[in-house]
């Protein structure tokens, strides 16, 4: 087995890790935290909406958008915008720094957040769903980023793991927000001039209502929930000014002085201190890497290279395994149950929005809950024991929700509160399914697809393994109305057919990289002596020897060695 070269891992292999090293490390933990505020939105974007959608007030301004598909293409716009903001960030965050990126991401967020909350036509909300998209797509690429690149080695899973926590803190705090704002004036709309705003089966009639002022719930009970996501979108972009700068990004500009300065203050040690200029040297080299693998690259064979290098068979394995990951992950279901939790609950035999809407809020509670395990026992279980087990849970969930709908939909259909013990179960076992998701799928599938790409290829094989994953949660959001409304209790079957899948393929072909080498995993993906992780750890070793580092074993050693010439500029500064 390859032994790491990194003298700071190995010298920080014995440090406290998870929350017991995240307080003890408590700038860059508040760092990361404060970065984490472009996740909040995230989850929150995607949470309010469901909610909003169930709404009386709502549904009398915009009864156009009371259509299956219509709302299909209402949720579904936020992804699609999304998923164009992350592949423009890729550019941006390396052009103007990580930093300015999230400030430009909450500007466009605040553009698309404007529209929706003072729409007056279903054209600006729908205009303003695809620009708040960008700009969540924007914080969904470089917030873990960002993140990724402050933290000490010992930290990095833990701290980027923070983003999916706060994504799920933000889809619950939409949730219940939601929950207590429809009794702003009342659950119902009450529409002035109408004796019965309702049609036969008791749903609200919106096309008949549509122009006549609501007397009971008031336009605040939805556009409040609406607005008040821009208050940590500019909380974020005021306060990111007074955090550092990443490390990495400075050191790829070639502003080594400053990337000094900014590890100091995020180490909290002395810019001479031996174990601060290890780190340093280590983040120059991988600058140097980076450098050198797409020159040589770009020389061999033109601009397009780097990309054409994902499709050799030793890497393209690699490329299929982490874009078949994000599709099975999408296609458990889970999207469908966050943008439509309402009214999935409600087509259990609920017709009380107040029902609906706590079953929902509950729902991103135990998301927040049940995400911990993964942060604090990946490491220990591994990543393929996460996501086969977290497959089992999810197809028994759907097997049984499916069963259950199948017995007793006709009598919920009557809308007379029939059988709602039957529908509680059902309740019961989507909030089952959406704990066994937050603790495997959600956050593991993201590491998984981490750390199969070698250092030369990891950021254009995320990218697009990213935008896979964008794609298809499009995908879902567009199609999960018509898929309820047509196929019923097969929607759960095909969810619970593609959980199953899933674990399958996992457990089939899917490394499992818990303490696993780079070279190693080349190995198992049919490389060989030539393979690209070994002769990226051939050209490191090169760099490395370079820079003085090489036979390093401790930071200590490093006084013994010739100190590099941008060392000794650094320590002029």
């Amino acid at each position: 087995m390859a032994v790491s070269q990194s003298v700071v891992g190995r010298n920080n292999a014995d440090k406290a890790s998870g929350l017991i090293g995240m307080f003890r490390n408590p700038y860059v933990f508040g760092t990361c935290c404060f970065a984490s505020l472009g996740c909040v939105m995230y989850g929150y974007d995607q949470g309010v909406m469901s909610p909003v959608l169930v709404m009386e007030n709502f549904e009398n301004h915009f009864p156009v958008f009371m259509g299956a598909t219509i709302q299909g293409w209402l949720v579904s716009a936020l992804e699609l915008g999304a998923w164009a903001g992350a592949l423009f960030n890729g550019y941006l965050a390396d052009a103007i720094s990580r930093k300015y990126s999230m400030m430009v991401a909450v500007i466009i967020f605040t553009l698309g957040t404007g529209l929706q909350a003072g729409a007056q036509t279903p054209a600006y909300f729908f205009a303003g769903r695809i620009i708040g998209g960008v700009g969540i797509g924007m914080f969904s690429m470089v917030v873990p980023l960002y993140q990724a690149e402050v933290a000490p080695p010992e930290l990095r899973g833990s701290l980027v793991s923070l983003q999916q926590l706060f994504i799920t803190i933000g889809t619950a705090i939409a949730f219940w927000l939601d929950y207590g704002m429809q009794y702003v004036g009342g659950v119902h709309c009450d529409p002035e001039g109408i004796s019965d705003p309702f049609l036969a089966d008791g749903t609200y009639n919106a096309a008949q209502n549509h122009g006549h002022t609501c007397l009971g719930q008031k336009t605040i009970a939805w556009r409040l929930p609406l607005a008040l996501q821009l208050i940590p979108a500019w909380i974020l972009f005021f306060g990111i000014i007074f955090f550092p700068f990443s490390p990495r990004w400075l050191m790829m500009k070639h502003r080594e002085d400053d990337a000094l300065a900014a590890l100091s203050k995020l180490r909290r040690l002395s810019p001479t201190d031996p174990l601060l200029r290890a780190e340093f040297l280590e983040i120059k080299a991988t600058v140097m890497f980076d450098e050198q693998s797409e020159q040589e690259q770009i020389g061999a064979g033109g601009r397009l290279a780097p990309w054409k290098a994902l499709f050799e068979p030793n890497m393209f394995r690699r490329l299929m395994l982490g874009c078949i990951t994000m599709v099975a992950q999408q296609f458990t279901g889970i999207n469908a149950v966050m943008y439509y939790a309402p009214q999935l609950f409600e087509s259990f035999g609920f017709n009380s929005t107040k029902t609906t809407l706590l079953a929902t809020g509950v729902t991103g509670i135990l998301q927040i809950t049940f995400t911990m395990p993964s942060v604090l026992f990946l490491d220990k279980f591994g990543r393929k024991t996460f996501l086969i087990v977290g497959a089992i849970g999810m197809f028994c969930c759907h097997i049984v929700v499916a069963t259950v709908f199948g017995l007793y939909q006709d009598k919920w259909d009557e809308n007379k509160g029939l059988d709602k013990a039957q529908g509680w179960v059902a309740i019961t076992f989507i909030w089952l399914f959406a704990v066994n998701f937050a603790y495997s799928w959600g956050p593991v599938a993201w590491v998984l697809t981490q750390e199969i790409f070698p250092n030369s290829m990891r950021s254009r094989g995320v990218a697009i393994v990213a935008s896979t994953n964008w794609m298809f949660n499009f995908i879902i959001g567009l199609t999960t109305k018509d898929m309820l409304n047509s196929m019923k209790y097969g929607t759960y079957i095909f969810f619970a057919v593609f959980s199953a899948l899933g674990g399958i393929f996992i457990w089939k072909f899917a490394p499992e990289t818990k303490n696993k080498t780079l070279e190693e995993l080349d190995i198992f993906f049919g490389g060989g002596e030539d393979s690209i992780a070994e002769a990226d750890r051939l050209r490191m070793q090169r760099i490395y020897e370079e820079l003085g580092l090489l036979g390093v074993e401790h930071v200590d050693d490093l006084k013994k060695v010739h100190e590099h010439e941008d060392i000794q500029s650094t320590e002029k500064a």
